[in-house]
């Protein structure tokens, strides 16, 4: 288990629950063939709800954003804060109108091709604070690993270098010192 120190811990708003009831009973009545759920889900959302909000989790740590969050299905996600691109804030019409907000995290590891972002974390109080510890906190991150240095290889523990691999990467050096020299003297 990761040792890590967390700095913040997200609060998620107790109107969580009326948001995604009114959502599931919005779904089910779109969809009009389960309009008829719509008494039963009246009765056993409320607790489901009020579950899954008990089991959500979000901290801030000093090298990453852990989330955890599911009922039926437990989701544990750990993202390195040096690999987020942006925390960006969502309010649709319902959440507005219940005073919530939706932080979505975007990462550099995100494929483009992907529909949505890498967490979504619907109902954090105060998002927009929490949105600027983590961008803040990721700042501080990134710039320490700018400033400090690659470690060095330690050549004494190095496997013995293949001749022909070692002439390679002399030619190689060569060609780039010449390419250097001619690109040097056009300028």
């Amino acid at each position: 288990m990761r040792r890590e120190t967390i700095l913040h811990e997200a609060r998620f708003d107790e109107k969580l629950p009326v948001y995604w009831m009114v959502q599931s009973l919005i779904l089910l009545a779109v969809t009009v063939v389960l309009i008829p759920l719509v008494p039963v889900w009246l009765i056993l959302g409320w607790g489901f709800h009020r579950k899954q909000l008990a089991r959500m989790e979000c901290h801030l740590t000093d090298r990453s954003l852990n989330i955890r969050k599911g009922v039926i299905f437990r989701v544990e996600k750990n993202i390195p804060l040096d690999k987020i691109q942006d925390v960006g804030l969502r309010e649709g019409p319902l959440l507005r109108k219940l005073g919530l907000a939706s932080l979505v995290v975007e990462t550099a590891g995100q494929s483009a091709g992907s529909a949505g972002a890498d967490a979504h974390l619907v109902g954090v109080v105060d998002a927009p604070a929490f949105r600027d510890r983590v961008l803040d906190r990721r700042d501080e991150v990134v710039e320490n690993l700018r400033g400090a240095p690659a470690p060095a290889p330690d050549m004494a523990s190095a496997p013995a270098a293949d001749p022909e691999a070692t002439a390679l990467l002399r030619d190689i050096r060569d060609s780039l010192r010449r390419i250097e020299e001619r690109v040097g003297r056009d300028s």
